[in-house]
């Protein structure tokens, strides 16, 4: 028999879109499956009529609000699966995604995280388009969904998802994986959707606040993996003599130099297409 696969959902309000999320779950063709939702502080009764009428085997578990992170944490913490996949309540997979995905995983003790091509629904239907995965392009910028198979021993090993960060927190989950010598892999096929609301007002819409947020959570990234970044050509002295040597910096960071070093490191201009809420 299969692996067990845990398949981690964490919601929040999200009653407009769970069932289309779980029933993309429990259609897999890869039947070794635990699906656990972390009620992440929404109320109970919805949850509770939705396991008690349609989804006995669903593992539900209640908490106060702490945010995705927290949740998906808790999530792995319950899992008891060999294999674990997060996947956001308002987005879906195709049927044949996890056992495409194990097959990749099982095939290679190397690779350590397994992904698809993904595709946007509901607003758009279009490629969510990702650059192939480059190390010292992957360094700045994620090009990893935060549904990808992993094995939950690299998680544990990892320490999950880190609670100092407010965003990009999937990013530095690859990163320690990879850093620790973890390789990855994407099959080349549309089996990840990613749902655009029709009411999403548009991402490059953030406050100054937000990108400031952005920043700070860039370079604790930075920070944090020094001398994974050293290794592969960024450290701070190559760094600082590209800030030195370039002016494309946004004026109003003119004054912080974490900020410009952040921007320079993280926002070159080939990424914008790709990643536009940033």
């Amino acid at each position: 028999m299969s692996d067990l696969i845990s398949v981690i959902v964490p919601y929040y309000n999200g009653e407009d879109y769970i069932e289309e999320c779980l029933n993309s779950i429990y259609g897999q063709t890869f039947k070794n499956i635990e699906v656990i939702v972390i009620n992440d502080g929404s109320p109970k009764e919805f949850l509770d009529h939705l396991k008690a009428d349609k989804y006995p085997d669903l593992i539900l578990h209640h908490q106060e609000n702490q945010g995705q992170s927290m949740a998906r944490n808790k999530g792995a913490e319950i899992a008891r699966g060999k294999y674990i996949l997060f996947v956001d309540c308002d987005d879906k997979i195709a049927p044949e995604f996890l056992k495409k995905t194990y097959d990749v995983l099982i095939s290679n003790p190397a690779i350590r995280v397994c992904y698809t091509k993904g595709q946007y629904f509901e607003k758009e239907n279009t490629e969510w388009y990702l650059p192939d995965f480059e190390i010292k392009d992957f360094l700045f910028a994620n090009c990893i969904p935060i549904s990808a198979l992993l094995y939950k021993e690299d998680f544990i090993k990892a320490n999950g998802f880190d609670k100092n960060l407010t965003y990009f927190e999937d990013w530095d989950l690859w990163i320690s994986i990879i850093e620790n010598g973890g390789e990855v892999y994407r099959i080349p096929e549309h089996l990840f959707f990613y749902r655009i609301r029709h009411n999403d007002n548009s991402l490059t819409n953030v406050s100054t606040q937000q990108e400031e947020k952005i920043a700070q959570n860039r370079f604790l990234i930075y920070q944090k993996h020094y001398a994974f970044y050293e290794k592969h050509g960024f450290d701070f002295s190559n760094i600082s003599y590209i800030i030195l040597n370039r002016n494309q910096y946004k004026k109003r960071y003119y004054n912080v130099w974490y900020r410009k070093l952040a921007y320079q490191l993280f926002k070159p201009k080939k990424f914008n297409e790709i990643y536009r809420q940033f």
